[in-house]
């Protein structure tokens, strides 16, 4: 695309000489590293595989007159064999139903419909229409932001190729439901601000639960793919995606990363944004398309927030719906993320290089996320959460397997003016004796958040709960106060968290937070030791039911000092605010209904099940 735009010379003799030298390399190289399958016979592809077949493929559609005619007769002869051929004998081969069966698909599609290639052409139509079977309905996705959009962009990619191949096409390709990624996107959002080590330019901060990098934003290709593809049929999603990137990508498009974004890790634009950026859909914001200040996504993620642009954010992960595409999953449910003032206060480890016994030893792990484990009193044996499933498809029918439940169920997601709560059980996620883990977030206004457990055993067990802090620069400051009592300072912003239950404090324990994922250890975006500071708050005795309260006040750095916490005769907990111009009271009646107010402007709200349903009910307005 630049050198059909500025006609450089220097970039004509470089784009030459890097395609055939990709074209050049052996079928072995094309396969993938050393680490991949080169054992297979004939030969299979990979990831790897099918970046190498869409990236010559775009080159020999765009520039071939770059090329004499006995290279591109070479150029398609490799596309050919390496890339369609072990492209399409991964497909054929393997049956797991997550973003390798995107991507693979892409290798096969695009270089098809360069060449002419009407089997696989073919294919490609049969497989993008299996592969967006892969998403929710509402355009979430199972894996995480960060693999979601990998599986989005080769399908985009897809759907470009075919439909510049077969214009018809265009009515048969669906884009839903990925068209409606951008409403989780822009959700998950939650500012743009540098971050030290990666320079001065603003970066995204969005919920990186799973295999996510911290710093995720959507790729500007498949954004601007949205926004023009959709915009007729899909006027809200196509105006939303215009904004994320508007948001995400301007006024500086460049940010001075390049290097990661193929795979996804640290997204980028590409060749594609300069075609469809003129066509794209005006820009309309969360605000004008009605996305809500508290929303919930198939997935399982739940985001409230006291304002777009405001100060506070809450981010949870947890149950939602059977989940249609599935990899690269942590033991977090019932894990979140908190922001105020532009600061993650709480935060998900993320994920570093797959080869590190970091990744899978400690950060997939459930004692470093903002969750609970328990321990039993018959055996001493800690129980944290257990899951892995795969979802895969038949060959020889087409039919895939059913959506795959992630062990847990979602009881709330409700709000009544600002005032939000929600809830999930994911005691199923633990198995053996966790019969009950229930965990209610009621987040009051900009400043106080009462965390509610509901905890029950069919033995008795004692219960762990961990909170990551934020110290990936070691700007964090903290004074713990045993046995209950954690205040926490970053940046503009302050924090006050105490266990409510006679809880006793553990730690700190040196954890790691990483921005950004690298295939090698030891890089940019990888946390150091102590980039994540790990407090536990553990019950002193067994039992096996208890329903416990953490209360967290929220501010800036100094006035946090004004904010108490406490418990009064009568009530189980109380956040107040400097001089009492803010007090919040929350009282458990029973483990199915909890009662909470703001007694300054005399507002009462319940929550509580009814006939198995849980209910978010205002009592008492303000006067």
């Amino acid at each position: 695309m630049s050198l059909a735009l500025k006609g450089d010379t220097s970039v004509k003799a470089w784009l030459r000489s890097a395609t055939l030298a990709v074209v050049r390399c052996s079928l072995d190289e094309w396969v993938g590293p050393w680490f991949r399958d080169h054992s297979s016979e004939p030969r299979q592809g990979h990831l790897e595989t099918a970046h190498l077949s869409w990236a010559v493929a775009v080159v020999l559609d765009l520039q071939a007159n770059i090329f004499s005619e006995e290279e591109q007769v070479e150029i398609r002869e490799a596309l050919r064999e390496k890339g369609i051929g072990l492209c399409s004998r991964w497909l054929e081969r393997n049956s797991q139903f997550m973003n390798w069966r995107c991507v693979l698909t892409g290798g096969v599609a695009v270089a098809a419909a360069v060449l002419g290639d009407e089997s696989g052409i073919e294919q490609g139509i049969t497989n993008y229409k299996q592969c967006v079977q892969m998403f929710q309905g509402d355009g979430s996705h199972g894996e995480s932001l960060q693999y979601g959009n990998y599986a989005a962009y080769p399908l985009m990619l897809t759907w470009e190729a075919l439909v510049r191949a077969r214009p018809a096409l265009a009515s048969e390709l669906p884009l839903a439901p990925m068209v409606h990624m951008p409403c989780w996107q822009a959700t998950s959002l939650f500012y743009m601000k540098p971050l030290s080590g990666w320079g001065a330019m603003p970066m995204a901060r969005s919920a990186n639960f799973n295999d996510s990098g911290a710093i995720f934003r959507p790729s500007a290709d498949l954004l601007l793919h949205w926004s023009a593809r959709g915009k007729e049929d899909y006027p809200e999603d196509a105006g939303l995606a215009r904004w994320l990137f508007d948001k995400t990508y301007t006024p500086v498009v460049d940010d001075g990363h390049h290097d990661r974004a193929s795979f996804g890790f640290v997204n980028d634009f590409g060749f594609l944004s300069l075609s469809l950026i003129a066509s794209a859909a005006e820009a309309r914001s969360p605000e004008d398309v009605g996305l809500q200040l508290t929303e919930g996504f198939s997935c399982g993620d739940m985001i409230t927030r006291d304002a777009w642009d405001g100060r506070t954010i809450l981010a949870a992960h947890s149950a939602g719906d059977l989940l249609n595409g599935l990899g690269h999953t942590h033991q977090d449910l019932n894990s979140f993320i908190l922001v105020h003032n532009r600061e993650r206060m709480l935060v998900d480890p993320g994920h570093s290089c797959y080869r590190t016994l970091l990744h899978t030893q400690v950060e997939m792990r459930t004692n470093t996320h903002n969750t609970c484990q328990f321990e039993l009193a018959s055996s001493g044996k800690h129980i944290e959460q257990k899951f892995h499933a795969r979802r895969r498809i038949n060959h020889e029918t087409g039919e895939i397997d059913d959506p795959i439940d992630r062990r847990g169920k979602r009881l709330l997601l409700a709000r009544q003016g600002d005032v939000s709560v929600m809830a999930a059980d994911v005691a199923a996620a633990y198995g053996g004796p966790i019969l009950t883990y229930s965990r209610f977030w009621i987040s009051c206004g900009t400043h106080a958040l009462f965390i509610v457990d509901v905890i029950e055993a069919n033995e008795p067990v004692k219960t762990k709960w961990n909170w990551l802090l934020n110290n990936r620069d070691e700007k964090l400051s903290y004074k713990p106060f045993p046995p209950n009592r954690l205040v926490v300072r970053r940046g503009t912003a302050g924090m006050k968290l105490f266990n409510l239950s006679g809880g006793v404090m553990q730690g700190p324990f040196h954890a790691h937070v990483h921005d950004a994922y690298h295939p090698l250890p030891n890089q940019l975006g990888e946390g150091a030791s102590n980039s994540g500071v790990l407090m536990h708050f553990s019950e002193t005795e067994f039992a096996e039911k208890r329903t416990s309260v953490h209360a967290i006040a929220l501010d800036h750095y100094g006035s946090i000092g004004g904010w108490h916490i406490r418990i009064e005769s009568d009530v189980d907990a109380v956040i107040e605010g400097p001089k009492a111009r803010e007090v919040w009271k929350l009282n458990i009646a029973s483990c199915d209904r909890f009662e909470f107010e703001e007694t300054v402007s005399e507002r009462a709200f319940i929550c509580e099940k009814i006939n198995d349903d849980w209910q978010l009910t205002t009592v008492r307005k303000s006067l």
